[in-house]
């Protein structure tokens, strides 16, 4: 009773007194958390119970308090909760304050613990707890931990946080950047993913969809089977009403993969009684086989009857397998049937003319009879045979035997009669026609011997000539005795005419080989003339031979001279082989030396081409024996250029070991002496020399990048620009003198090498040296376009048809035969026509190498002209390409020049550029005999070289 009156003030009747009793209260007290939590959980009063919870610092009961109701003491424990969380006075664990965190929802509350918590893991756990995502860009743009606004951004999830948060972050937070970078590149894989996936579930249903409407096909079964295959794994993401509609469309697949498999079952059935009857008719066929082959001995009638039987009865079953065996085996079996049929018959013909066949074979083995008696019983014996057609597989019976033979003896006896007749019947048919051949063309002596030839015969005919031959034969008679009045007037008067032409000939102005050219024409019609003559005058004859001595004296005189320029010519060919024989070959690996001995065997060739013609048969052995030489003397510069090659593969594999250098100084001082060394090596094999060097360089360039990129930073800026600068510069100056396409690559590459070099350093690229960066790259694909248009098909006939030129000048240098000229003038005649501007050009060289290979003596001629013409493209090449003439062209490229500036004044024409250096190489493609001047060759070769 007396506990009544004397309550604690905390479990008064009225609220306001538990109120101030609470606020009273120490909260570290044990006994005070436990009137707390009381109060907290069953008090009436709404107010009493948030005061009692502002106190508590029991985790686990605030949880319990925040799942009541009402909805004031769920936040009012909630906000307990994160104050105690918060708080560092706290007594709560780590673990317990990890444990109510996990219970906070709101998420208010939670970015609140995220941004102010001290302790890093209860603000991850809040973060990771988070999903929305205003909330998550908050914390991302406004906590002060780096790591946790990462985290934060990691959690975002929607595309237009990210978005707002890479504009905020942007050049500010670059962690916080660069994960919502990559949360939003996995949103869009996911969309991406997601799109795919659908558009992969309506593919399928198209395809199952329009499977089901097509009839079945030999692929129809395993485009199902893959269909369900990829179906099955995307069936889950698909809506109800498209797999409702998927297992519609496979259950109509299933239902035609049924159908057909029932149809095969009765197809399969069928075919089974089809092979059953093939299988019959296969047999029968197989017996009237046998039953043709024991035909082949002689049939007695009882055989006859039986044969004749079994053929009817196999007839008759085949019949009625009509349906069941092919065209080819009823065609097999007609055969076959007819045979039998037909042998049946000759047994039965034979049967009944036993009395006809023994009459003929008496009357045949009668010789008293007379040949026209014989002939008509033969006749009649023929047709009985040919009528009666016995088969050849089948022994004959003796009374046929018998009849065959007397037939065979009569033919024999005739056909001997006929074929001594018949033979002299054909020869004098050939005479005629040869006979008529030569008066057709005027050879009356053949025709003479001709006309013999026939009487002979005809006197062995005894007069009995066929009336075709005969009447040829009176035809031709008269036909030559006609020709023979009408020649003597004919043929005078020509030859006339041709004694005028030569003594007219006589007193021309011709060049001395067409004078001898026309010479030799008039005396071949004469001899074609005086062949038809059966006069010939000697006077006429005189006459003609006076002329001609006399028009020829001229043309005897010249050849005498050529003939002794031949001599000569061969004399110095002679002197050539014997200084080259007497060569010596450099002992040392000096360079100097080794060019000298190069010179001196060019020079030797160049003095064996000026020295032409020489007579065919000692020119040609002569020619071998300077191959031979040549061969010799090129050995030891072979085995020279060989060694240089090995050099200088030595250097190359030194800078190779340089590029995995560390120290990028001495390696870049070592490099430099093996530039210098690589000067003094001479050179390598023509197809080996560019590879080489190419080699070289680009290892060599390589180190120098690498010396140039290894720079410390804080000294590569002041080091990189310079360079970079004079780089520019020199892009700059390749295209305002478009002198080299291979030098300009390199300084684009250096250029872009440093660049990047800079842009690593996070150092600003000057925009004049980006400009002119750019501007060398678009030249550089200006120049190389260029380049691809000179590889359409007219350019490459103009190379094809050049190529053939230089055969044929080897051909004329080495005098070939005539038939090699001629394969050599069909590839010419074989090349389609093209439409380049230089094909009238490139068609001049080949003519005139043609005409050379007809007159030899115009081969000087026409090498004295070259020489200028490659001389002056050259020049004109080395203007172009801005490179140096020697001294001794010095005055022809000045003169050039200016005649060049004056007509660029007159026709305002730009300067000289890449396209004018392509004419002036195909150009040099159109002078013959370019090749064979070694020394301007080489000249023009380099020149394009460093051009290219």
């Amino acid at each position: 009773m007396l506990a009544r009156f004397f309550k604690p003030n905390w479990q008064h009747s009225k609220s306001d007194k538990r109120l101030k009793a609470i606020a009273k209260l120490r909260a570290t007290d044990a006994d005070t958390q436990s009137i707390l939590s009381k109060l907290a959980l069953e008090d009436k009063d709404e107010l009493v119970r948030l005061a009692a919870i502002e106190k508590l610092t029991h985790l686990a009961l605030l949880i319990q308090i925040s799942e009541q109701q009402p909805e004031t003491i769920q936040q009012q424990s909630l906000h307990r909760i994160s104050q105690l969380i918060l708080s560092s006075d706290s007594d709560c664990t780590l673990k317990e304050k990890q444990s109510a965190l996990s219970a906070l929802n709101d998420s208010n509350l939670l970015t609140h613990i995220a941004l102010n918590s001290n302790e890093e893991r209860l603000r991850i756990q809040a973060i990771n707890q988070l999903s929305d995502c205003q909330n998550l860009l908050v914390i991302a743009e406004k906590s002060q931990r780096a790591a946790d606004r990462i985290a934060a951004a990691q959690r975002i999830s929607s595309r237009e946080a990210l978005e707002t948060l890479c504009k905020t972050a942007r050049n500010r937070d670059k962690g916080v950047f660069k994960a919502a970078k990559e949360s939003l590149q996995v949103i869009s894989d996911n969309e991406a993913a997601e799109r795919a996936r659908k558009e992969k579930i309506a593919q399928l249903i198209d395809k199952i969809e329009q499977l089901s409407t097509v009839d079945f096909s030999s692929s129809f079964i395993v485009k199902l089977e893959i269909v369900e295959s990829e179906w099955k794994p995307l069936s889950s993401s698909a809506s109800e009403e498209q797999r409702s509609f998927f297992q519609i469309h496979q259950q109509k697949c299933s239902d035609t993969v049924i159908a057909e498999t029932k149809r095969i079952r009765e197809v399969e059935k069928q075919a089974a009684y089809e092979k059953e009857q093939m299988t019959k008719s296969h047999l029968l066929y197989s017996e009237i086989c046998v039953l043709k082959e024991s035909t082949n001995a002689s049939l007695n009638q009882d055989e006859l009857d039986k044969l004749e039987d079994k053929l009817a009865s196999i007839d008759t079953q085949w019949t009625s397998l009509s349906p069941f065996y092919s065209k080819q085996e009823q065609q097999s079996y007609n055969k076959i049937k007819s045979q039998l049929n037909h042998l049946l018959d000759c047994y039965k013909t034979v049967t009944d003319s036993i009395e006809l066949i023994t009459q003929l074979t008496i009357q045949l083995s009668n010789n008293e009879v007379e040949p026209k008696s014989l002939t008509k019983q033969l006749q009649k014996s023929k047709r009985f045979i040919n009528k009666l057609n016995w088969p050849t597989s089948h022994p004959k019976q003796k009374i046929l035997i018998d009849l065959d033979t007397a037939i065979a003896n009569v033919q024999k006896k005739l056909e001997h009669k006929d074929n001594h007749l018949n033979q002299l019947h054909n020869d004098l048919k050939t005479v005629l026609e040869n006979l008529g051949i030569s008066i057709k063309q005027g050879e009356i002596r053949t025709a003479d011997k001709q006309i013999k030839k026939v009487d002979q015969l005809s006197k062995r005919l005894n007069g009995s000539l066929p009336t075709d031959l005969d009447l040829k034969a009176k035809q031709l008679h008269a036909e030559l005795q006609e020709i023979r009045e009408w020649q003597a007037y004919a043929v005078t008067p020509k030859k006339e005419t041709l004694c005028q032409e030569m003594e007219a000939l006589s007193e021309s102005t011709l060049p001395v080989q067409e004078r001898a050219n026309q010479v030799r024409r008039i005396q071949k019609e004469w001899k074609l003339l005086d062949a038809t003559d059966s006069v010939h005058s000697q006077q006429l004859w005189k006459r003609f031979k006076k002329a001609s001595d006399a028009a020829y004296a001229p043309c005897d005189q010249h050849f005498s001279e050529q003939r002794k320029l031949r001599q000569n010519n061969l004399q110095e060919r002679e002197l050539i082989c014997s200084n080259l024989e007497s060569l010596t070959v450099p002992s040392s690996s000096n360079a100097e030396e080794w060019k000298e001995y190069e010179d001196k065997i060019r020079q030797a060739k160049q003095d064996w081409r000026t020295f032409s013609p020489v007579d065919r048969a000692p020119g040609k052995k002569l020619q071998v024996r300077l191959d031979a030489i040549l061969s010799i003397c090129d050995e030891p510069l072979k085995a020279f250029r060989a060694d240089n090659a090995i050099r200088k593969q030595r250097l190359i594999d030194e800078t190779t070991e340089l590029r995995n250098s560390s120290d990028y100084s001495d390696a870049t001082n070592s490099v430099k002496e093996l530039q210098k060394e690589w000067k003094t090596i001479g050179p390598a094999p023509r197809n080996q020399e560019r590879k080489l060097w190419n080699q070289f360089r680009e290892n060599c360039s390589h180190i120098f990048e690498s010396f140039y990129e290894g720079k410390q930073p804080d000294t590569a800026h002041n080091s990189i620009l310079p360079l970079l600068d004079q780089a520019c510069l020199n892009i700059e100056e390749i295209i305002s003198s478009s002198c080299s396409i291979s030098r300009l690559e390199t300084e684009i590459h250096q250029a872009q090498s440093l660049i990047n070099e800079l842009d690593g350093q996070n150092a600003l690229v000057p925009d004049t040296n980006k400009n002119a960066v750019k501007k060398g790259i678009a030249h550089l694909q200006q120049l190389q376009e260029l380049l691809q248009s000179f590889q359409t098909e007219p350019y490459l006939a103009l190379e094809r048809k050049a190529a053939i030129c230089e055969q044929l000048e080897h051909a004329i240098l080495d005098q070939c035969s005539s038939d090699a000229l001629s394969a050599i003038q069909q590839a010419w005649e074989d090349e389609p026509q093209s439409a380049h501007p230089l094909d009238e050009e490139i068609t001049e060289r080949f003519s005139t190498l043609v005409a050379i290979a007809k007159t030899p003596d115009a081969l000087e001629n026409t090498l004295s002209r070259q020489e200028q013409k490659l001389r002056t493209l050259c020049i004109r090449l080395e203007i172009a390409s801005s490179q140096p003439s020697p001294v001794s062209d010095q005055a022809l490229r000045m003169e050039y020049q200016m005649e060049r500036l004056q007509q660029a004044l007159a026709e305002q024409t730009q300067a000289f550029n890449l396209a004018e250096i392509k004419q002036l190489e195909q150009e040099w493609l159109c002078i013959p005999f370019a090749a064979h001047f070694e020394e301007f060759n080489e000249r023009f070769e380099n020149h394009l070289e460093a051009v290219y």
